[in-house]
């Protein structure tokens, strides 16, 4: 027995952040990060609202608010108040098979349920036992389209499912050209329709602005003459240009929405409520100063934005300054090094030289007591005390060499 139709659910996915709004959401309801409607809206400590997958992964990456840079952690996340987490979800949505077929549209906290049990165009399990297939809901009643049959011209072996696009690449058949109506085989057809002489194209420059169309046997006379293809190295150099310029725009654009923090737009009050509705003649007045009061507050954001830009710029030029500040220290730091260097080396030459000056002297004087040593007459009353002192002397004359070959040494 085939299942019932409630028991088939859907197990097609849902990707809330594909999908496509009747309506465009407020600016108050989107996330900083993704720009999109908030999608489990978590709030920070410095009141800040984002997606709860989005907060996650910027402060896995860095402890720091993505709007105001103050610093910020994992702890300081909490739950946003349950009235934005209603009115994110009851933005109303397209189904997410549009593109298959389906027109319905819903809240967004009930399209997961409109795919998983009421969309017709939403993919389920096929209804014969054993097979293991997806079909459409609409379809889900009929035969299996999983089978596979026999084709009628190449008796191959073909899915139900797959029968129609098979029969368009059946080697055994073949097709029409809709553009010079001459019959080809089904694997040569491609190749043929994209060299086919009789099909109507554009000019080459069309994407610039020529909007001659004719055959592609023609499209070659109109080429060699057309103005716009002699501009196209030009105007394809200013298309990239312009795309570059888009690109920085933008990255100015979010640099400023991150400098300028959002402010709330002027709401009438209840008194102005009362005062309108007791006073209809003063209507005209109230949206004159309705008018006013968003002039003003437009020219003081414009004020505000550039009372931001001069700090900024105070702030780039004293980084500036204070570079050029710390290459000159660096500067005189190393020609105070250099300089101190050959203060040392002149010091060290000057002491090796009083050095050598005392070795020299030194050798002088062991020089000059071996000769007054050896030059002095013996007598013989004292040979005895010339012989004890010549070997005392002599005992002292070779300890002083030797303090002089330590020296020498040295």
């Amino acid at each position: 027995m085939a299942p019932s139709r409630s028991s088939r659910n859907s197990l097609q996915s849902v990707d809330l952040r594909a999908l496509d709004y009747l309506t465009v959401p407020s600016a108050n309801l989107l996330c900083p990060i993704c720009h999109s409607p908030l999608i489990t809206p978590v709030q920070t400590r410095c009141l800040h609202t984002f997606c709860s997958a989005c907060i996650s992964l910027s402060l896995d990456r860095s402890l720091s608010c993505p709007v105001d840079r103050k610093p910020l952690s994992h702890d300081d996340v909490t739950p946003a108040p349950i009235m934005i987490a209603n009115l994110v979800n009851d933005l109303p949505v397209l189904c997410p098979n549009r593109e298959r077929g389906c027109t319905a549209s819903c809240a967004r906290w009930l399209v997961e349920s409109h795919v998983r049990e009421d969309c017709e165009y939403a993919s389920v399990k096929c209804a014969k036992e054993g097979c293991d297939g997806m079909v459409e809901r609409r379809e889900a009643e009929g035969e299996c389209v999983h089978e596979e049959v026999q084709c009628e011209y190449c008796e191959g072996s073909v899915k139900k499912v797959d029968l129609e696009s098979h029969n368009r690449e059946c080697p055994k058949l073949s097709s029409e050209c809709p553009h010079c109506l001459q019959a080809f085989a089904n694997p040569e057809l491609a190749a043929h329709m994209a060299e086919c002489p009789e099909e109507i194209v554009e000019c080459s420059a069309s994407c610039y602005g020529c909007s001659y169309t004719s055959r592609r046997s023609d499209i070659e006379s109109h080429t060699s003459t057309c103005h716009f293809v002699a501009l196209s190295p030009v105007l394809q150099l200013h298309a990239e240009r312009i795309a570059t310029l888009e690109l920085e725009n933008k990255a100015i654009r979010q640099k400023l929405d991150l400098l300028v923090p959002p402010r709330p737009l002027p709401t009438p009050t209840s008194s102005t409520v009362t005062t309108t509705a007791s006073n209809p003649m003063s209507a005209s007045s109230q949206v004159s100063s309705t008018t006013t009061a968003g002039r003003d507050m437009t020219s003081e954001m414009q004020d505000y934005t550039f009372h931001l830009y001069s700090e900024y710029e105070q702030l780039r030029s004293d980084v500036e300054r204070l570079n050029a500040q710390i290459r000159e220290l660096d500067v005189k730091q190393d020609m105070a090094r250099i300089n101190e260097g050959l203060r040392y080396n002149d010091e060290m030459t000057g002491v090796r030289a009083a050095i050598n000056g005392l070795r020299m002297q030194l050798h002088w004087l062991l020089a000059n007591r071996r000769e007054a040593g050896t030059s002095s007459p013996a007598t013989s009353g004292n040979a005895g005390r010339a012989v004890a002192g010549g070997s005392a002397n002599g005992g002292e004359i070779r300890r002083m060499s030797d303090s002089a070959r330590q020296v020498v040494k040295l």
